[in-house]
């Protein structure tokens, strides 16, 4: 392949990543200043070549792929014939291993992670199982599960120029079914859960944990290709995203980055990249994931605000990064309040200390300093049975829909997204006492309407 072949089919990737046609582009522009690639777009067009061109571009000559003229140069530098017996990552096939249980856990042949889980009193809440302790549960497995393939413990996972990186989250989906919420299960119940590990470019992952029943038969129990296959199946699931990171100045400024280490490239591999980036992307923009359903009331006319100061001993990780599994507990601190105090119909503490979560979908969008402090905006709705047309209102569920959006205050710069479905669990709306108050305003707002 010739120097004018290699910068066509460049132009080609780099213009089918952007949307745009390139072919006339000067060479010497700049992929991020001049034609608008984000640092994910940059991430994917990096992998994106060393696919199509059989190469792997070094971390040290990353900044070369910056314009079209030294890219192209950059690979013609790395093209070498391919060997006639030569086989790339992805045409090895799938790795076996044995499936020895160990603690609990077992990585089977079908590079699934198998783990008996029983939930005991470091996983409850005020409502028996609750979110944070279960999103720390399962970021372990996803650590564990990265150094099942890569052989080393995670502390040791680092570039090729041997910086430490962190597995860290952009994305998490966690989603029980409506009629059995996290308040479902408490102390002593059990589960299998099954993890699935997927690889974009060695920079990106993507995977699923699904809890099934523990008393269910062994051949029941799969790694599913979706959550709505779980759904299916009245199956809870966390979807988890990842990207690597090395810190440059703290928790503030994270540089991505990709492992180095040989075992990466037995991890199954990813087509594109995961939906789950182009969703934090599409949430970012509309400050949610998605719209609250017809017939719920609007109880936050005004967004309502909280402010929150970061606990070092309690947020943070070991590695000085505010811990992805707070940000919900963070959430519900700040929930806790804006639903006693500043919403059209404030809640008592024990229908608060009875809500549990449905269905949430966050996008980790940065990170703040131990000596930063965070505004939660949020706002909350109420399933209304008067505009449902529930048969009988009084028996209907006190069902929650929120949107909220972090901050940090020292730049104003958005952390985080969210979305979440909660109900009053055990509670209905009349036993609450909002029948009432729910029926003139779903009134108000027909006459309004």
């Amino acid at each position: 392949m010739d120097a004018l072949q290699v910068e066509q089919r460049i132009r080609s990737i780099l213009g089918k990543i952007l949307g745009a046609d390139l072919r006339s582009v000067d060479r010497d522009a700049h992929i991020m200043e001049d034609l608008g690639a984000d640092s994910w777009q940059y991430l994917e067009f990096r992998n994106d070549l060393e696919t199509a061109f059989r190469i792997t571009v070094p971390d040290s000559e990353v900044d070369r792929l910056s314009t079209l003229r030294s890219c192209a140069a950059l690979v013609s530098e790395l093209l070498v014939p391919q060997s006639p017996g030569g086989q790339s990552a992805d045409d090895r096939g799938g790795w076996q291993r044995k499936g020895n249980w160990r603690g609990g856990t077992c990585v089977g042949t079908d590079g699934a992670l198998y783990t008996d889980l029983e939930i005991g009193m470091a996983m409850t809440g005020r409502n028996h199982l609750a979110e944070s302790p279960l999103m720390k549960f399962v970021g372990e497995l996803r650590w564990n599960h990265i150094s099942d393939f890569t052989g080393i413990p995670s502390r040791k996972l680092c570039d090729e120029t041997g910086e430490r990186l962190y597995a860290t989250f952009f994305y998490v989906e966690t989603r029980f079914p409506r009629e059995t919420p996290l308040a479902a299960f408490g102390e002593n119940d059990r589960f299998t859960v099954v993890s699935t590990l997927k690889s974009f470019g060695n920079s990106i992952l993507d995977g699923y944990h699904f809890f099934y029943p523990a008393g269910w038969p062994e051949e029941r129990k799969v790694p599913l290709l979706n959550g709505k296959q779980a759904l299916e199946m009245g199956i809870p699931y966390v979807r988890t995203s990842n990207i690597f990171v090395k810190m440059l100045q703290g928790a503030s400024w994270l540089k991505k980055s990709r492992p180095a280490h040989k075992g990466m490239d037995d991890i199954p591999r990813l087509a594109e990249v995961p939906d789950s980036y182009a969703k934090i992307k599409q949430a970012d923009g509309d400050d949610r994931f998605r719209p609250p359903p017809e017939g719920y009331t609007c109880l936050t006319p005004e967004t309502a605000k909280v402010e929150y100061a970061i606990e070092p001993d309690r947020d943070l990780n070991g590695v000085g990064l505010l811990y992805f599994a707070n940000y919900p507990m963070i959430l519900d601190i700040a929930e806790r309040r804006c639903l006693r105090e500043k919403t059209l119909l404030p809640l008592s503490e024990e229908m608060i200390d009875l809500r549990t979560l449905c269905h949430r979908e966050s996008g980790y969008l940065g990170n703040a300093h131990q000596s930063d402090s965070i505004e939660v905006w949020i706002d909350v709705w109420m399933e209304n049975p008067f505009l449902t047309g529930h048969p009988t209102p009084e028996m209907s569920p006190v069902r929650l829909f929120l949107n909220y959006r972090m901050f940090r205050r020292s730049d104003g710069r958005k952390i985080l997204v969210s979305t979440a479905e909660k109900v009053v669990f055990g509670k209905t709306l009349e036993e609450a006492g909002l029948l009432e108050a729910l029926e003139r305003l779903a009134a108000t707002s027909r006459s309004s309407g």
